[in-house]
């Protein structure tokens, strides 16, 4: 609970910080802002999830997945932030809407994950993983796609979703690895 109140904390700064670096007002619509939003908290839950697999298992193979998700979902909130523009908008769009239940739902996953143990985590996050990535890409083409009306967000979208097909193809295949 500790390192989820931290990592929390370090993204709201982190997001304020960034933020505040760019003077201009952000060209996005609400409904872009609230997509942004909610692939932020995706990548926050990812983050999260993944930073507890690195230090709970021993399995070398989840543990160079997990390090991936840690950076590369960093790396994609690091870009949110800075496309963004707005602290305010995107703080709000984070507290409401789709984007809270998200992050709802990986507190839930996070401490159903923290009570396993041994090859029972491993199993329950590989799965979570397949199972996360795929619910993501349906979220990505059935609803996310329709809020982009700018050039600049389609671009974000369609790069963000073939990361995540990648992630699934490395999720599915580790899966098939240790047997889930």
């Amino acid at each position: 609970m500790k390192l989820k109140s931290l990592l929390l904390g370090l993204t709201f700064s982190a997001l304020l910080t960034a933020s505040s670096l760019y003077a201009q007002t952000s060209t996005f619509t609400l409904k872009e802002m609230n997509t942004l939003a909610t692939i932020a908290a995706i990548d926050e839950n990812e983050i999260l999830v993944s930073s507890v697999a690195v230090n709970k298992t021993s399995n070398s193979g989840v543990i160079s997945f997990a390090k991936m998700m840690i950076t590369q979902h960093s790396n994609n909130l690091t870009q949110i932030l800075s496309m963004a523009n707005n602290p305010n908008a995107l703080a709000i769009a984070l507290s409401n809407g789709s984007a809270n239940g998200l992050l709802s739902q990986g507190n839930e996953g996070l401490t159903t994950l923290g009570a396993l143990q041994g090859s029972l985590f491993d199993q329950a996050y590989v799965n979570a993983m397949v199972t996360g990535h795929k619910d993501a890409l349906n979220l990505i083409d059935t609803k996310l796609m329709k809020t982009a009306s700018s050039a600049e967000m389609k671009q974000f979208l369609t790069s963000t979703r073939a990361v995540v097909v990648q992630h699934l193809e490395h999720a599915q295949a580790l899966q098939q690895k240790i047997g889930s």
